[in-house]
């Protein structure tokens, strides 16, 4: 029993220690294709929107679990500058596009049908998610997904709000 439990606790401590690490990185640029016909390059999103990628598949029942939240949070964030990204691993096309209609998905999913992304990314179970900041840097990884507050608390502020608080603080 006690060597379970000492197996149990190297594990996570590797799985924490590998996420932290990967919080000091700069994220990895990618080109999928996406389930809806056009390719998808990271590097054309990072700069101008918070994102989440979001490492998943089908027939995983937690990766299942997150849809719903996930399609809350891009209704709710959309025109907020929240881009989410859900790259499928493995699977093939027509089962992830027959996935997507059903659960109604709204966010961006793209195909890794080789897995090449999610090595580079080195995701050793899913879900995995990563929220990429304005500066292209890591801020969160985790098998969960980061609770709204953080997400808000880190998307970009709009520009008219940046210039209202330049002229407040020039005034005083």
């Amino acid at each position: 029993m006690l060597k379970l439990f000492i197996i149990i606790l190297i594990f996570f401590s590797n799985l924490f220690t590998q996420q932290n690490d990967n919080l000091q990185n700069n994220y990895i640029d990618f080109e999928l294709p996406s389930i809806s016909t056009y390719n998808i390059k990271l590097s054309d999103i990072v700069g101008k929107k918070l994102i989440i990628l979001n490492f998943w598949a089908s027939w995983s029942p937690y990766c299942v679990q997150e849809v719903p939240y996930l399609v809350e949070l891009a209704n709710k964030y959309k025109d907020k500058n929240l881009e989410i990204v859900a790259i499928n691993i493995g699977e093939h096309e027509k089962i992830v596009k027959k996935f997507v209609s059903n659960k109604k998905i709204n966010y961006i999913v793209v195909l890794d049908t080789t897995a090449e992304v999610a090595k580079k990314y080195n995701i050793k179970g899913i879900p995995t998610n990563y929220v990429i900041d304005l500066s292209g840097k890591i801020i969160f990884v985790g098998h969960l997904l980061p609770t709204e507050e953080f997400i808000v608390k880190n998307l970009p502020k709009p520009l008219k709000s940046l210039k209202k608080q330049k002229s407040v603080q020039r005034k005083k």
